[in-house]
């Protein structure tokens, strides 16, 4: 029964990211880790841009975090969204990727914020430390939380 649960947690959490349909293409001189851009071509309107070099130097789970990240942008339409407030459209974001990514993903970025890596912009995101703290209850409450019990 627990396997059988678990493949249908799977399942949706898998799902909903494929729901984006969003390519992702890589780009070595992007200057940031992910991001949406517009594309007219893509059935979303939008295409996710990542930089490996960054991944690369972050590890592929945290990567796989921001990728998740930019995905949750596209199924919540925030592309249809120019002038919805963007502390709100991110904190959307990251909780549909604490909620979706694997959870050694979620684990890793919840590293790299608790370790003081983030946007320098944290008007928008808020300190690496309060990041950490939010990706962490958002994990909690979509059951997808291995880190430890304290956040």
């Amino acid at each position: 029964m627990k396997c059988f649960l678990l493949w249908i947690l799977l399942l949706s959490a898998t799902s909903a990211v494929a729901q984006t349909a969003s390519p992702e293409i890589p780009n070595p001189q992007f200057g940031d880790i992910a991001a949406v851009l517009p594309d007219p071509r893509s059935p979303t309107g939008a295409i996710i841009v990542y930089n490996p070099f960054m991944c690369q130097r972050i590890g592929p789970g945290a990567c796989e975090f921001f990728r998740v990240h930019e995905h949750g942008h596209v199924f919540l339409g925030h592309q249809f969204q120019p002038y919805a407030h963007p502390t709100a459209r991110e904190r959307d974001a990251d909780r549909f990727a604490a909620a979706n990514a694997h959870p050694r993903a979620v684990l890793a970025a919840w590293h790299l914020f608790r370790n003081g890596g983030s946007s320098a912009n944290w008007h928008t995101y808020g300190s690496p430390a309060q990041r950490a703290h939010r990706l962490c209850v958002f994990a909690r409450e979509a059951g997808n939380w291995i880190g430890p019990p304290q956040c």
